[in-house]
């Protein structure tokens, strides 16, 4: 065991991050150490009373970017809505979160502390998991769901992430008698649902098909969507929503320029980036989503290319991204719809220029369903006459990852 496991009990150092950490998050003190008032109400079952310093601190960080990020309906939003209570009931439940937000802060805040805690917690979680696995029930069936897929989000290891993969769809499997019982009730009817070839490979696969000619076309097709839309902040003064497209179009290059990877390896390696983000949607664009139509653009646009590129990691399966990206590009053009036709709203932005780039997160929408085998529900948007502009007006611009240069 590592020394700084070892003097864990002292936890000098996490009132360092803690104390770096104040200008963004705001961790209350009282002379008896009682835990924020607002942790408490976050997670009325937690005793939190009894937890050491760091494990307050990262739950309450949760707090920080959870409560936007629930605003972004998705098929875990119920199971989401339950955790405060499994956090109270199950400790390996609690690990999992905690690791989550321990691997969200060092991301966000470049913290090398938290980041060797989300693996402690990590390694606490899926001690615990196993455990609860050894005697599975219905009165804990939801609580091991839930901790499996809190783990996948931050699992570092192709083969670990694929059994653990896996053994979600074998507790699915087993819920089903009492599927409707359980804060899961879509996604294991929506698992049975799913082609066969459109599952995670199994962890000992090492080489998958390479991506078809419709694959590379739509991944070109996604670059030159996202170019439009940098044409179109540029008009405003967005800085964190053009910072967030610019990512996205080096991302998007930087697949292409691997294609083809066939290797299971690279395809999560490559995928890294991306299945961090999907959890890691900064907060102050969750912030201005009720507000700004450009940043539900982009946001709409980010969750799009998820869809967009899955075809390229087929060892992962479909519905990593789907469960993440599907619902709310949908929601979030039902809200800008609903703008649309307030006229307050629409005194004070270009709702239905808006609208115009909204056309092809859709449509991804639309072809990810039709990949799946399933229909799609008419879109949510009425139509519009707002014609985007063509991207060979786009500029160049400088990459925000100084380590990452694009191809050109």
């Amino acid at each position: 065991m590592s020394s700084w496991i070892k003097g864990m009990e002292k936890l000098m150092w996490i009132v360092a991050i803690v104390r770096r950490a104040g200008d963004d998050v705001f961790m209350e003190e009282a002379p008896d150490n009682a835990p924020p008032v607002s942790l408490v109400y976050s997670f009325p079952e937690l005793q939190a009373t009894k937890l050491p310093p760091q494990e307050i601190f990262f739950l309450q960080y949760l707090t920080t970017f959870s409560r936007e990020f629930q605003f972004l309906d998705n098929k875990y939003s119920a199971w989401m809505r339950k955790i405060p209570t499994l956090v109270g009931e199950h400790r390996f439940v609690l690990d999992a979160t905690l690791g989550l937000s321990a691997a969200h802060h060092s991301l966000a805040k470049s913290e090398p502390d938290s980041a060797q805690l989300a693996l402690y917690y990590r390694g606490r979680g899926l001690k615990g998991l196993q455990d609860a696995l050894g005697n599975f029930s219905e009165s804990n069936a939801d609580a091991v769901l839930a901790a499996s897929i809190l783990l996948t989000w931050y699992m570092c290891d192709w083969k670990e992430w694929s059994s653990l993969t896996h053994g979600i769809r074998a507790i699915q499997t087993t819920m089903q008698p009492y599927a409707e019982r359980s804060a899961f009730l879509a996604l294991i009817e929506e698992q049975a649902i799913i082609p066969e070839e459109l599952l995670p490979a199994p962890s000992t696969t090492t080489e998958s098909l390479p991506p078809g000619p419709c694959d590379i076309a739509a991944l070109d097709e996604l670059l030159e969507r996202l170019e439009h839309v940098q044409i179109y902040l540029s008009q405003y003064p967005d800085e964190a929503e053009i910072k967030l497209i610019r990512q996205i179009i080096d991302f998007a290059k930087m697949l292409k320029s691997k294609i083809p990877m066939t290797s299971t390896h690279d395809q999560f390696e490559s995928s890294r980036m991306l299945r961090v983000a999907l959890v890691q949607v900064p907060t102050t664009m969750l912030q201005r989503i009720r507000r700004n139509p450009r940043t539900i653009v982009v946001v709409c646009y980010f969750y799009a290319t998820a869809l967009a590129v899955a075809p390229l990691f087929p060892a992962m399966g479909a519905m990593f991204f789907g469960h993440l990206a599907l619902a709310p590009i949908t929601g979030l053009a039902r809200y800008m719809e609903d703008q649309r036709n307030d006229p307050v709203a629409a005194r004070k932005y270009n709702w239905d220029e808006a609208a115009g780039y909204m056309a092809y997160a859709m449509e991804t929408v639309k072809r990810f369903r039709t990949r799946l085998g399933w229909s799609t529900p008419p879109s949510p948007l009425s139509p519009t006459s707002y014609t985007t502009p063509s991207p060979s007006t786009a500029g160049s611009y400088a990459s925000p990852f100084p380590h990452e240069h694009p191809p050109g």
